[in-house]
């Protein structure tokens, strides 16, 4: 099957295109032009030195090596919306000089004119089989290259996605750098205002090893009182003390109680002894060998044997007590159970954390 569209080198083309390769120098392509046919699609001949009927003419925006192991470059023109109101046919290559190069027919397309109300950028492109893509100067130079309305939006929508991609990004990152600076600046000032040895009180039921897992806390302890320890820190964290005393009698004032009393006063009173039986004495002089004294008093007894007094009868002795009192000394009973006592004052109770590390 022929192909029905082709490009073709003219005459003229095969001969610079021969000679820029005798001479190394490359050959070089630089206009485009499109016409109409003449009303019918041409065929493309290697004796043309023009377009059947050029329509438009313009510098190629591009010149550009399509398939290097084929030798094929690609030939580019770009047609503005104010060009046009014409079919499109044709199309042919030229030099610097104005010598056609290569010719090309086209799919017939129309090329409205902006006046006419519907204008656009068209592209046309033309695909050249060469010898070498050595021997052709290809359009590298960034300010003569235009961009095609579709690499236009192509090239808009990949910068859009793009700055979107960097945006979002530096959107992330800054709202990432951000946190991080505000944290760690939390985090600085906190430590400073945190060091080990800080002691914090809660009056709620709070973990700061929960709240703040970056640092180790400990408990201080159940039902203790805070005491201020030596400011040499020798016995920080020290414990002792009790909440329950007995006191002992070593804790009691050093004083002398002196107790010291009397009985109630008695009155004079008279006793009278029980009633005895018959009785006698002893330890008097005996009867028994009475000396005799002389005179007229005879001695009766001998006071040199003992003997005891004549009996008596029964009877009974009374005893005359006068007013008395008496002093007396002793001890109390017990004046306790001794037992403990709680000397806790009023207070309210908070939990108490020390950090540690």
């Amino acid at each position: 099957m022929s192909k029905k569209f082709s490009a073709i080198l003219t005459a003229q083309g095969a001969e610079r295109l021969a000679a820029a390769a005798v001479k190394g120098i490359p050959l070089g392509i630089t206009h485009m032009a499109v016409g109409d046919g003449g009303g019918v699609l041409p065929v493309p001949s290697p004796d043309q030195t023009a377009l059947i009927n050029e329509q438009y003419r313009a510098p190629l925006n591009r010149l550009v090596i399509a398939d290097q192991a084929a030798n094929i470059i690609r030939a580019e023109m770009i047609m503005p919306p104010q060009a046009g109101g014409f079919w499109i046919r044709e199309a042919a290559l030229f030099d610097e000089t104005g010598i056609c190069l290569a010719v090309a027919n086209l799919p017939e397309s129309y090329k409205p004119l902006l006046a006419e109300g519907s204008g656009r950028f068209q592209v046309i492109n033309i695909w050249l089989m060469v010898s070498q893509t050595a021997d052709v100067q290809m359009i590298a130079d960034p300010s003569v290259i235009l961009a095609t309305v579709e690499e236009v939006r192509r090239a808009g929508n990949n910068a859009k996605d793009y700055a979107d991609d960097i945006v979002s990004t530096l959107e992330n990152e800054t709202r990432e750098a951000i946190t991080s600076a505000v944290s760690t600046a939390i985090r600085d000032f906190w430590e400073a205002e945190n060091p080990v040895g800080t002691v914090r009180f809660y009056s709620q039921h709070v973990d700061p090893n929960e709240r703040y897992p970056w640092s180790t806390w400990t408990y201080t302890g159940e039902n203790r009182t805070i005491r201020v320890a030596k400011a040499d820190g020798s016995n920080v964290c020290a414990t002792g003390g009790s909440d329950m005393v007995t006191l002992q009698r070593a804790n009691l004032p050093a004083v002398q109680i002196d107790v010291s009393g009397e009985t109630s006063e008695q009155p004079e009173q008279k006793l009278t002894t029980t009633r005895g039986g018959i009785h006698h004495h002893g330890g008097v002089a005996g009867k028994d060998d009475p000396w005799e004294i002389g005179g007229d008093v005879r001695q009766l007894f001998n006071p040199k044997e003992l003997g005891v007094t004549d009996d008596a009868g029964e009877h009974e002795h009374e005893v005359t007590l006068p007013p008395h009192k008496h002093s007396t000394s002793g001890k109390t009973d017990n004046l306790g159970e001794g037992k403990s006592f709680s000397v806790v004052e009023a207070h309210t109770l908070l939990m108490c954390w020390s950090r540690v590390a």
